[in-house]
This record gives structure tokens, sequence and C-alpha cells, in this order.
């Protein structure tokens, strides 16, 4: 999909407020898509967490591993996740 595809494709955010799957999100503090799509994504998908990766950028993987190798592994093992969930609509301070 490219930039110029979003004009074409239909909105998948109906249908992915129907989705009932725990699902994890990651955002990076220093992420550069605005926050607004971040909360977006959260109040879309019906069963997810939100974490808040201080330090990091859009590319967590990258830029914290050690960390977001933690957080999908004990997010997959249904264990407790090193980060606090992120329930409100406003960016962490």
């Amino acid at each position: 999909m490219t930039s110029a595809d979003a004009g074409t494709v239909p909105d998948p955010r109906p249908t992915l407020r129907t989705v009932h799957v725990p699902t994890l999100i990651v955002r990076g503090e220093c992420d550069y898509l605005k926050w607004a799509v971040t909360d977006e994504y959260r109040r879309t998908l019906p069963e997810s967490t939100l974490v808040y990766v201080r330090g990091a950028g859009h590319s967590i993987a990258n830029g914290r591993p050690d960390l977001y190798r933690d957080l999908l592994m004990t997010f997959l093992l249904d264990r407790p996740l090193p980060l606090p969930p992120v329930t409100s609509a406003d960016k962490p301070a």
C-alpha cells in the first residue's frame, strides 16, 4: 500500500472495531506520528493495550530492542507488561 492508495482503499476502522482479540500498541516517546493517531488505534481496537516507551522513536525495535522484545514476550505469554498501560486520550507527560 502506498500513500496514493489511501484515497481508494476503504476505511478499515469500522471492521477493526469488531475485532475482539488482544492487541498490543507500542508507541515511542519521539515518534513522528501525532499522538491523536496513536490514541485512535487505542480507541478503534476494543481489546488493545497501549504502552508508551520513553527514549524511543518510531522504530522501537531498533532504538530499544531489549525492552521491545520484553514487551512482546510478556504480552504474548499473557504476563504483566514491564510498562504501565496508557488509558487516557492525553499523551503521557
